[in-house]
């Protein structure tokens, strides 16, 4: 698969408000999950999904991330 151009998106016929819908409705989704994610680190995510990323990694190292991160929160005085 090859990456994305600039403009690619993951639904290639959407124009760009409907794109820019997509990713509203994808980051409202994420709200409701509870997923954490903001607006930016969202569309970081789509975008590497897009470049080939696999789904299920890229949550891994998410989840990684933030359990290294709470570590340490938890080690600063």
């Amino acid at each position: 698969m090859m990456p994305p151009k600039d403009g690619d998106t993951i639904f290639p016929a959407a124009t760009g408000s409907q794109d820019e819908s997509v990713r509203q409705t994808l980051h409202t989704l994420s709200q409701l999950l509870d997923t954490g994610l903001s607006s930016e680190c969202l569309d970081i995510c789509i975008r590497l999904c897009e470049c080939g990323v696999n789904p299920q990694a890229l949550a891994d190292i998410v989840k990684q991330i933030r359990r290294e991160a709470a570590g340490l929160e938890k080690s600063d005085p």
